[in-house]
């Protein structure tokens, strides 16, 4: 995508959400699941998807009466992205305080240690 996506509500992540667990979804289908967990009625939940297409996280092919819904960004690139902007505007740019606090917040795995210290040691070798 070439143009800037603005970004994500917390109720838009969660509907965003569910569109990558399905791959394609109705509304309906959607508001089932979110229902579960929000007190939503139904056209909230397709308000929040229409809304979602106009940003262009999610792109809908009509079949007839029936909208099916299909995200246009992976979930990974979102996270992403949101992942970046939240270190360039909370953090300065800096992603040291982030490690710290999560290292600090629950004991780390001996995986999780692995892979922490690989992204090290290849930072260092690209530095040098």
């Amino acid at each position: 995508m070439t143009k800037e996506l603005p970004e994500l509500t917390k109720a838009e992540w969660l509907i965003m959400k569910r569109c990558w667990r399905a791959g394609q979804c109705t509304a309906r289908q959607v508001y089932e699941k979110a229902a579960k967990e929000r007190d939503w009625q139904y056209q909230t939940v397709k308000t929040m998807l229409d809304r979602l297409v106009q940003k262009g996280y999610v792109t809908v092919d009509k079949i007839g009466p029936i909208c099916l819904y299909k995200p246009a960004i992976s979930q990974a690139k979102a996270a992403a992205r949101a992942f970046d902007n939240f270190v360039g505007t909370v953090l300065d740019g800096t992603v040291a305080p982030l490690f710290a606090h999560l290292a600090k917040g629950r004991k780390l795995s001996q995986e999780e240690l692995a892979s922490l210290r690989k992204l090290v040691e290849e930072q260092e070798e690209d530095g040098a």
